[in-house]
């Protein structure tokens, strides 16, 4: 065990204990996750971040390895107060991120590091021994190609043929589609609109992922390509893409949206739900205008846009409607989707 301290992008410093790992910087999160701390570490939209857990216990039933959101810990290290060494869900939490290359570190008041993160912003971050200097850089680029499959793969085997676009797919979004009678085919974040056309899929997911999804330009335009072709249905960084391929614009929030007690409200009918959410970026409000959008869903704490609608049938969510391992208020969305595509293929 090393003495450590976290240092910030503002030159804040916050000490610490824990294991070093393989990489020590990326930039700062906070999550508002009280479980399923496995399976948030396996979902690619963490990928090149420092999670912080707001939660103060972290570990304490071990991690299930049995159902993980892909095949590999994304974050390069997680931040917690105090780190709890259960195995009663088959693995010891913290030895499986050693065991991957990856730091932790605990014994940090995540309650004042996350007020700091809520009132600065988003930071850059670095894993250093205490008492050590270092400096602190923001990265620049897409993880997208990192995070998304080199080759396509299939599972289910239904009659309606849906194409996931893999942008950092998490596997609760496979497995919703292939118990819905779906022969998915899961294709790489690169492939061109005609590849995906020549599947002849009767609907199209477009997956979340991390990053800013303005840096992705060509796969902005493989959408456009697909757009009144074939129904398509974003989640996450999925939405974002296709509401720039409609030609919207967007917005990095302060500090995001990251928990499995996010509230959503249908404006339509005023109802609520809890989702579960993973992203830094938003819709611009004022780049709708023009573009055949119509705002479904509104963040119940900032009001930031949720989901939307387009004119030509197109639509998406900003939060996990699969959301492994909850809440479960809206798996409906799926039952949504295929519908849609059911009738496009009668």
């Amino acid at each position: 065990m090393e003495v450590l301290e976290l240092l910030l992008q503002d030159g804040t410093r916050w000490p610490g204990w824990g294991r070093r790992g393989s990489d020590d910087g990326g930039e700062v999160v906070f999550t508002t996750l009280s479980n399923g701390f496995s399976q948030a570490l396996t979902d690619p939209s963490f990928a090149g971040q420092i999670v912080v857990f707001s939660f103060p216990m972290v570990g304490c039933y071990g991690a299930d390895l049995e159902v993980l959101e892909s095949a590999r810990i994304w974050p390069r290290g997680i931040v917690t107060s105090l780190p709890c060494h259960g195995t009663s869900g088959g693995t010891d939490l913290f030895r499986w991120i050693e065991g991957s290359g990856l730091f932790w570190m605990g014994g940090v008041d995540t309650r004042r590091l996350v007020c700091h993160l809520r009132s600065r912003g988003t930071l850059a971050g670095r894993l250093l021994p205490a008492g050590t200097e270092g400096s602190v850089a923001a990265e620049g680029g897409s993880p997208v190609p990192l995070v998304s499959t080199p080759v396509p793969r299939e599972l289910g085997g239904g009659g309606l043929r849906v194409v996931v676009v893999d942008y950092g797919v998490k596997e609760g979004i496979l497995r919703e589609l292939a118990s819905r009678d779906c022969r998915v085919t899961v294709v790489p974040h690169d492939w061109e609109w005609s590849e995906i056309l020549g599947l002849c899929p009767d609907g199209v997911l477009l997956s979340n992922g991390p990053g800013d999804p303005a840096l992705l330009s060509h796969e902005i335009g493989q959408i456009r390509g697909l757009l009144g072709k074939v129904p398509l249905f974003g989640i996450c960084l999925g939405m974002q893409l296709l509401a720039l391929a409609l030609g919207t614009k967007t917005e990095k929030l302060p500090f995001g949206h990251r928990g499995g007690n996010q509230p959503v409200i249908d404006v339509a009918t005023g109802r609520g739900f809890v989702t579960s959410q993973n992203h830094g970026y938003a819709l611009r409000e004022d780049s709708l205008a023009g573009t055949g959008i119509t705002v479904t869903y509104r963040h119940g704490g900032d009001g930031s846009i949720e989901g939307f609608r387009h004119d030509g049938g197109d639509w998406g969510v900003q939060f996990h409607p699969e959301a492994t391992p909850g809440p479960r208020d809206c798996p409906h969305l799926f039952d949504r989707f295929i519908a849609q595509c059911r009738e496009a293929k009668s």
